[in-house]
């Protein structure tokens, strides 16, 4: 009898590699889950950290600034609207003033000069209020003009659109750089807005031409506390001045017109509104 053919043996089972360690699945992924929950949890807390702070900012701002700045817009808005009343030809009609010039030394006055075509719109209003240029009226009277264009001025730092720009980062470093660049312009830069308001009188001249040097001029003052208007004149450049300036109020220094027609004129417009105010003045001829 011949012996059985011998077969080879099979492993019956899963194969394994004795040289490659098992990894700890298990553990590595309770380890990443840990990890993802430290993330998760230290985004959630910068996030809720930069809310409140956020929240803090909103409401400096809303307690400390937003009401100086809604003033000074219903301000700018109400002066605007004023001078989009005048009426062609108005002037003609004289309003006699009932307050002298030197009760005004110590009153906030706001100042315009337009030319009549600017008053033909909103928008050819506020293209001339920020296009408007110093002239020599101020001085000439004695008087510190606030202009209207600066009621607009506000710096970027107290706006509400810098304000929004805390939304778009959760990064407290950043934040809190912000929060101290808004404490700071609210030490430094919101007094000065503040003092702008309340105004008193809001004086505006309106160029019925191109141009003050030939053209006539309208004067208009009101009372801003009455709500009245308290002068209305028209004048013109006569070529011809001395200014005599109040010692009352703050200090301004001399306008001088020689040799400068556009000085000359507006110290001629401020001779006829300081005779209207009843405050006298000495004209000369003027070389030519």
């Amino acid at each position: 009898m011949e012996p059985p053919e011998l077969t080879p043996a099979e492993f019956e089972g899963v194969r394994k590699n004795r040289y490659r360690p098992r990894l700890p699945w298990t553990r590595i992924g309770l380890l990443l889950a840990l990890v993802g929950l430290i993330v998760v949890s230290y985004f959630w807390r910068q996030k809720v950290r930069a809310d409140q702070l956020r929240e803090q900012m909103y409401d400096q701002h809303a307690k400390e600034v937003a009401p100086t700045l809604e003033t000074l817009e219903e301000t700018r808005i109400n002066l605007g609207q004023k001078a989009l009343s005048v009426k062609s030809g108005a002037a003609n009609r004289l309003v006699e003033a009932e307050a002298p010039l030197s009760a005004l030394h110590d009153e906030k006055i706001v100042y315009l000069k337009v030319l009549a075509t600017d008053l033909a719109s909103e928008e050819a209003l506020q293209i001339a209020i920020d296009a408007e240029e110093e002239d020599a009226v101020g001085a000439c009277l004695g008087l510190e003009l606030i202009e209207l264009s600066v009621f607009s001025e506000v710096p970027e730092v107290l706006t509400a659109k810098w304000l929004a720009g805390a939304e778009e980062t959760n990064d407290m470093m950043r934040l809190s750089v912000r929060e101290e660049q808004l404490t700071r312009a609210i030490e430094r830069e919101l007094p000065a807005l503040a003092e702008r308001v309340p105004a008193d009188y809001f004086l505006l001249l309106v160029v019925q031409g191109h141009s003050r040097l030939r053209d006539p001029v309208d004067v208009f003052l009101w009372d801003l506390k009455d709500d009245r208007l308290v002068l209305r004149s028209r004048t013109e450049n006569r070529g011809r001045l001395i200014t005599v300036l109040s010692q009352i109020g703050p200090k301004t220094d001399g306008a001088r017109p020689k040799g400068d027609p556009i000085v000359t004129a507006d110290c001629s417009i401020a001779a006829h509104i300081k005779g209207q105010l009843g405050e006298p003045t000495m004209d000369l001829a003027s070389s030519d």
